[in-house]
């Protein structure tokens, strides 16, 4: 009997850094996902086989380190469980061998938690089942204690979720739903980005601007806090606007602190998009990784995403994931 788990990835809407501060943000599901098997081992040692997105293969005693630091936050400790046979794959995030910037990680270490939790429940051991703020505290320990938690609540959720910080850094979600006639389309600028070093170049400079830092919060919560709104109230119009707006945002951020959150070939990108009338923003911290168009003329979203296409950068299509952390049992006896 093996278990296989699933979680989808996720595109940032609203609420970039600020939510870091306590904003609300927003961020869609979508339909790449990462998937974790487990079964007992056929001999006296654990394997494990990992997909990022080259095949990497190891065979380790029970209770050992497995070589793979995702997967061991999740396991430590856990011998008791006896041997197993697991595979994390999570190909899905990548395009012709580049990270796409739609949360890997947290997609990655939410299928190997669900999964893991349902194979030590067989297995006798009492582990506790996933839960989103678990699921965070996993995720900060395997990023070094940062990460505002937004990429595991899609993991973990699915669909449309309103994001924000409460007291002591625990989450607050909401499910929503996008506004009718709202299209979206993601836009690969080129090169992948680094999060963790552009929220750390933020951090320093908040510390430095206080005054100035509060000014742009305030600016970009207040954004975000419209789009939200016009989310659960399904105002496409205002919805539509407050992306655009957040996207002007994150460029003055970038300026402000002297970071590229906003690339040329964003730049290039958003000034296209305007062309059609589709709003533009880059998609979480920026300096490359995705974009998020969106627009209300279906036909004007089309046109946008093939001529943007004929200029070189790469359409990534998604849908909305509607279901998030998915646990199954099967019958085959080892993972295939």
């Amino acid at each position: 009997m093996s278990i296989r788990a699933r979680a989808p990835g996720k595109v940032v809407a609203l609420g970039e850094y600020a939510v870091l501060e306590g904003a609300p943000a927003l961020v869609l599901a979508v339909d790449r996902f990462a998937a974790a098997t487990i079964a007992p081992s056929e001999d006296a040692l654990s394997h494990l086989k990992t997909l990022f997105p080259d095949p990497t293969e190891r065979a380790f005693s029970p209770g050992e380190p497995s070589g793979s630091e995702l997967v061991d936050v999740v396991t430590s400790g856990g011998a008791e469980a006896g041997a197993w046979s697991g595979i994390l794959d999570s190909a899905a995030f990548f395009d012709r061998g580049t990270k796409l910037g739609i949360g890997s990680s947290a997609a990655a270490l939410c299928a190997w938690a669900g999964a893991w939790a349902a194979h030590a429940r067989r297995a006798g051991v009492g582990f506790v089942e996933p839960t989103l703020p678990a699921l965070i505290a996993l995720h900060r320990r395997f990023q070094g204690g940062k990460g505002s938690g937004i990429d595991v609540a899609a993991s973990f959720h699915g669909g449309v979720v309103e994001f924000a910080l409460g007291p002591a850094g625990m989450p607050r979600i909401g499910s929503v739903q996008l506004p009718n006639s709202v299209g979206f389309a993601s836009i690969f600028a080129g090169k992948s980005a680094s999060t963790p070093e552009f929220v750390a170049h933020y951090r320093v400079w908040t510390q430095a601007h206080p005054k100035e830092a509060a000014a742009i919060h305030r600016r970009l919560s207040a954004t975000a806090e419209a789009g939200c709104k016009a989310a659960r109230g399904n105002a496409a119009g205002a919805f539509i606007e407050a992306i655009a707006d957040y996207g002007r945002g994150l460029q003055d951020l970038g300026v402000a602190i002297g970071a590229d959150i906003v690339t040329a070939e964003h730049r290039e990108i958003g000034e296209h998009a305007r062309r059609f009338g589709v709003a533009y923003k880059v998609s979480g911290a920026g300096g490359g990784d995705l974009g998020l168009a969106c627009a209300l003329d279906a036909q004007a979203l089309e046109a946008f995403k093939t001529s943007v296409g004929n200029r070189g950068f790469r359409v990534i299509d998604f849908g909305l994931a509607e279901a998030g952390l998915i646990v199954e049992e099967h019958s085959e006896e080892r993972p295939q």
